[in-house]
């Protein structure tokens, strides 16, 4: 009884000194679940991904487990999460392509995205959203009288949004009564929500990224840089961006 009082009391202590939610470590001690299977094919080979980790709610030691007739297994490691998930979907590949994600459970609503080519012995990675948001692909700058302009750093494409809909008390935070931008920046955050879509054009699926852009607080959303991503055999790219609104 006292050695578990005392695993209590240092679980305790160290989830108060790392600011980690306790049931993080508790989830850490349970043992090894199967979430989801599913058949994966690659050329004429069929085989199985297996996800798996340890938790109730909030998972650790993420993994897909891939094993095709005949190969020998191995393991993909994904990031820890909420609402782990992993389904293939036909991108226009020869194959389809896995689709992994989870939810970080921070404020925001970010998760994590991942897409890989399966093959009988190997994979390979072909979007992860975390790469994909530290291309440093847009910018924005306020303008006089209640405009953001949004750059395109590739593209050298712009856009220019009235912002007047915000909140009076970070709108006159970042213009002046004349107009005047006062200097306080807006913030391009980094990817929160990536989703495969169907285009019914094509009866393929792509990929439709979310990335908010705020100024003051995260809380004083302007709006949603939303991009439909394609893939072209071997990566994914922009086929379409554009701003969305949420009143």
């Amino acid at each position: 009884m006292k050695k578990l009082f005392k695993i209590a009391a240092l679980l305790l202590f160290t989830a108060f000194i790392t600011d980690i939610p306790l049931q993080n470590y508790a989830f850490a001690s349970k043992t090894v679940k199967t979430l989801k299977v599913i058949k994966i094919f690659n050329d004429r080979d069929t085989g199985t991904a297996s996800l798996t980790g340890k938790g109730e709610n909030f998972f650790t030691d993420l993994k897909v487990n891939i094993c095709f007739e005949n190969n020998n297994p191995y393991e993909i490691f994904l990031e820890d999460g909420y609402s782990p998930y992993i389904e293939t979907f036909d991108f226009g590949a020869e194959d389809k392509l896995l689709f992994c994600s989870s939810q970080t459970g921070g404020s925001g609503g970010y998760g994590n995205y991942r897409v890989y080519r399966i093959q009988t012995d190997s994979y390979k990675l072909l979007y992860d959203d975390k790469l994909n948001s530290n291309n440093s692909e847009f910018t924005a700058v306020f303008k006089p009288n209640g405009f953001i302009e949004i750059l395109n750093n590739f593209s050298q494409h712009t856009l220019e949004i009235y912002v007047g809909y915000m909140d009076a008390e970070f709108y006159n935070q970042i213009f002046a009564p004349d107009g005047t931008v006062k200097g306080e920046p807006p913030f391009i955050n980094d990817i929160s929500f990536v989703s495969p879509a169907l285009s019914s054009a094509s009866g393929f699926y792509n990929l439709t990224a979310y990335r908010s852009v705020s100024a003051i607080a995260e809380v004083n959303r302007l709006g949603y840089i939303v991009q439909n991503l394609n893939f072209d055999g071997n990566s994914f790219y922009p086929a379409f961006t554009e701003f969305s609104i949420a009143f």
